[in-house]
């Protein structure tokens, strides 16, 4: 496609268009800027009301490009980050499948982590783990770092910091898939890691630099955990949490899931109908 093209719509999709509109005009294959600033489209029926706002804005549009274009960190060349967007062929793409991968995400480290020669690995659970699930996590992000897996996890913090420092510690190589944009780190206090892993393994997010994150945007990030990775490893989870969401887009996306005794037969069994395989801790 057109490096123009992919150009205009990540700009307008941080003015504030959607990806469902940005989509659609993509592959009617008209002109971005013809189709949404000129008062006659014959597709105002697919805006939004607040899209309808943004397409009277013009003027606006265009200073707010060159302002993005000049002052953006992700946008600067010779730089470690890389913009994916859906309808090419690359690492990305090759992981995510058509319904879960968003127009675009981005990336900032080691995008060589995401080839599909390298083994990843991810490893979930609570926020709040117990002293015997910290110890469990430790051993097995270290024993799956020695046997040249990367750790892949969500940057939350719990079992999720903890892989991530594991991997780390042992010199071994991890990714933390955002649900933020890289200057909104969540939580704040792992900022510090998360440089580290920018710096020594993978940041990945689908939350541009202009975007807001919502709670939605942590069901997504769930989504790209699992699909990216060759297995899912439940450390410790609730039957109702975030955790258990990732297990569920993992049975969906054909992954193996393995986990760790729960101690509660509600929650294994709901893990064995997602089809895990319980592993001695």
């Amino acid at each position: 496609m057109s490096e123009n093209i992919r150009s205009e719509l990540f700009f307008l999709k941080q003015f504030g268009f959607s990806d469902t509109l940005l989509q659609h005009i993509f592959l009617l294959g008209t002109d971005p800027l013809q189709t949404i600033f000129n008062s006659e489209t014959k597709m105002y029926d697919k805006f939004t009301s607040k899209e309808r706002r943004l397409a009277g804005k013009l003027s606006d549009y265009k200073k707010f490009k060159a302002d993005l274009f000049k002052n953006e960190e992700l946008l600067e060349k010779n730089s470690q980050n890389k913009l994916y967007f859906k309808y090419d062929v690359n690492e990305l793409t090759k992981l995510l499948p058509d319904k879960v991968m968003p127009l675009f995400m981005y990336s900032k480290g080691d995008c060589s982590l995401l080839n599909d020669n390298k083994k990843r690995v991810a490893i979930v659970g609570t926020r709040h783990p117990s002293n015997k699930a910290v110890a469990i996590t430790e051993k097995i992000a270290k024993e799956f770092v020695e046997d040249n897996y990367i750790i892949v996890s969500g940057l939350a913090e719990g079992i999720d910091t903890i892989s991530h420092e594991t991997a780390i510690l042992n010199k071994g190589k991890t990714i933390a898939i955002l649900p933020t944009n890289f200057k909104k780190i969540y939580p704040k206090h792992n900022k510090e890691l998360a440089k580290i892993i920018s710096d020594e393994g993978l940041l990945l997010t689908s939350i541009g630099p202009n975007e807001n994150t919502y709670k939605s945007s942590f069901l997504d990030r769930n989504q790209y955990v699992a699909n990216i990775s060759d297995l899912v490893i439940v450390i410790e989870t609730n039957l109702k949490s975030g955790t258990m969401n990732t297990i569920r887009n993992a049975s969906e996306a054909g992954k193996k899931i393995l986990f760790v005794d729960q101690k509660d037969d509600i929650i294994n069994n709901k893990i064995y109908e997602f089809g895990g395989e319980m592993i001695d801790d």
